[in-house]
């Protein structure tokens, strides 16, 4: 697993906001596409077909929590309009036994994939998920609705 990978990693699980480097974070935001505008401290992100405007202020050589929630934010569920893709809620984690990343898409019954990196896992899971549907609809079987986030225990 690549460093860039890590971080997203880290990035997307949540589970260390204020221990993100701000170096890192903004070489992350350009590596998924993002433009940089910088004007003094302030590190500007825009993105074709993403609405928002990250504006990033580093906190000594991390980045502020809050705004890695907001980076978070964008990368889970704003960059995922940019396609006509169905939003169902993906569980994406790193499995030492496969030595790949996981995918799991809970409303769609066996739905899984996975990839050498995160991107290619996620851009797997896109793909089972469209053949999912297509299958299901060929079998004349229900297909649910995304719920968007769920919780788990």
């Amino acid at each position: 697993m690549g460093k860039s990978d890590k971080l997203l990693l880290q990035v997307l699980t949540g589970h260390s906001d204020d221990n993100i480097q701000f170096s890192g974070l903004c070489h992350l935001l350009l590596s998924l596409g993002f433009d940089e505008r910088i004007r003094g401290s302030h590190h500007i992100y825009t993105k074709e077909g993403v609405e928002e405007i990250l504006n990033l202020q580093p906190l000594g050589v991390k980045a502020k929590a809050y705004q890695v929630k907001q980076v978070r934010n964008v990368i889970t569920w704003r960059c995922a309009k940019m396609t006509d893709q169905p939003r169902y809620e993906m569980i994406i984690y790193w499995s030492e036994n496969d030595q790949a990343f996981l995918v799991e898409v809970p409303e769609l019954p066996g739905c899984m994939a996975d990839g050498a990196t995160y991107t290619e896992a996620v851009t797997n899971a896109e793909v089972i998920i469209r053949e999912w549907i297509e299958t299901a609809r060929e079998l004349g079987r229900p297909i649910p609705e995304p719920k968007g986030r769920l919780i788990y225990a």
